[in-house]
């Protein structure tokens, strides 16, 4: 099945419902294609659609999108109370984060973020970026040169535009809906809604921002100096002609390490088994915040992670991406270090929709900074913290944030008490 999508920037539609899926047929010369939808029920009225969509002519230029809400009937979803797109981080995706029941056993079918807020009257929207796709076969990476910040940014736009086209369709109208971006997702948020702001409010997509664990500035200067140095050193990589970055094809490594033979030495730490090293790389501080809090016996040695099930944290790691273009690296630590123009940051300080900043003490932004630098009137923060600063190691952890056990109570339900005290169009420009 190919059906046609609007790129951002079209202007007029011509719309109507095909099939089930009440999707949109557009006309225009700039087009795009979905060659491919699947529809899984996850219990009784929640369901998961996937919507494969080509952006382009390359092999690679192809996202997925992602929907979770409660239906009627096969296409027909329930009146919905709200509507949030969410962008994973990297390297990452959709359902690996924000779903992580569809890659593990470990945790009840509805324990995650996405299908608690459908269950609550939110329609659920999120984007798989087109490098998640590249598989781990993969040998030459020529054709990552020049995949930066700016593609996947320009890509989040396309299918922010397709959602409100299929929202349309299905009956959910035109508002906008909630841009809610996890770790590298947080910079796109916040480039999406500054672009916005040199288009009429009547073209806007973006109600509001909801930033998880992550910043598109900083303020700390070393925290400046080393994204300084983290954009210096990529790019010699770049230069060397290494276009990927391939810590995800080691982190799948660890997990299938330690989920096949749990108690054998690890290859990678003498001393530790492939189970310890898998607990250790998600819980050991990266430099100064980790992905998720450990327990540890006296001798330092991970016994355990303190709030999200370990079995959970090594399939998520069998499950992320292997490659990330190396350019989005460098183009993240380029605006941190904020020594050189890029235009990610042009239009930050226009940007006034209200925002919602998310953080862990033991995450990489718990305090974060970005939200200053916007002209918005209407911004909440909160922080998971359990423990004093000063053991800020072994504190509530980056993907503590969304696979917790009790990450609904923490986390889940003051981002719904968020959006249901937003869900007035009276709130933003």
């Amino acid at each position: 099945m190919k059906l046609l999508l609007v790129h951002s920037r079209i202007q007029k539609l011509i719309c109507y419902p095909l099939m089930i899926f009440g999707l949109c047929l557009i006309a225009d010369a700039a087009r795009s294609e979905i060659v491919d939808v699947q529809r899984t029920v996850l219990d009784e009225d929640v369901v998961h659609y996937t919507f494969d969509v080509d952006l382009g002519p390359d092999e690679f230029d192809m996202i997925r999108l992602h929907r979770v809400v409660r239906e009627r009937r096969p296409g027909q979803p329930v009146a919905t109370i709200d509507g949030i797109f969410m962008l994973p981080g990297s390297p990452n995706y959709f359902e690996a984060i924000f779903m992580a029941p569809s890659i593990s056993a470990a945790i009840p079918w509805d324990h995650s973020i996405a299908v608690f807020l459908a269950k609550n009257g939110i329609d659920v929207w999120g984007m798989d970026y087109a490098w998640a796709s590249v598989p781990l076969q993969t040998t030459d990476f020529g054709f990552m040169e020049g995949w930066g910040l700016e593609r996947d940014i320009d890509y989040a736009e396309q299918a922010l535009a397709a959602v409100r086209s299929i929202r349309v369709a299905t009956g959910q109208g035109k508002p906008r809906l909630h841009v809610l971006g996890f770790s590298y997702g947080v910079p796109i948020a916040y480039a999406i809604a500054g672009s916005e702001t040199q288009q009429p409010p009547g073209q806007r997509l973006v109600k509001g921002i909801i930033s998880v664990d992550y910043d598109l500035k900083v303020g700390d200067e070393t925290q400046r100096q080393d994204s300084c140095t983290g954009a210096a050193n990529g790019q010699d990589r770049v230069d060397a002609g290494s276009f990927q970055n391939d810590d995800g094809a080691f982190l799948m490594l660890v997990g299938q390490l330690a989920k096949n033979a749990p108690g054998d030495p690890s290859p990678i730490f003498v001393g530790l088994t492939n189970w310890q090293t898998a607990l250790l790389l998600g819980a050991i501080d990266n430099p100064l915040w980790h992905f998720v809090a450990g327990e540890f016996n006296e001798y330092g040695i991970p016994t355990g992670l303190s709030f999200t099930e370990p079995e959970l944290w090594v399939d998520l790691l069998i499950s992320i991406p292997p490659y990330v273009p190396r350019q989005t690296y460098i183009d993240v630590n380029t605006a941190r270090c904020d020594e050189v123009d890029v235009p990610f940051d042009d239009h930050l300080g226009d940007v006034a929709v209200p925002i919602l900043a998310v953080g862990a003490a033991g995450g990489a932004a718990p305090q974060p900074y970005t939200p200053s630098l916007t002209a918005s009137r209407d911004v909440e923060q909160f922080t998971v913290q359990f423990l004093p600063y000063d053991l800020h190691f072994l504190d509530f952890g980056h993907a503590d944030l969304v696979i917790a056990n009790d990450a609904e109570a923490l986390v889940w339900q003051p981002i719904l008490d968020w959006i249901l005290d937003h869900r007035s169009s009276k709130t933003y420009p």
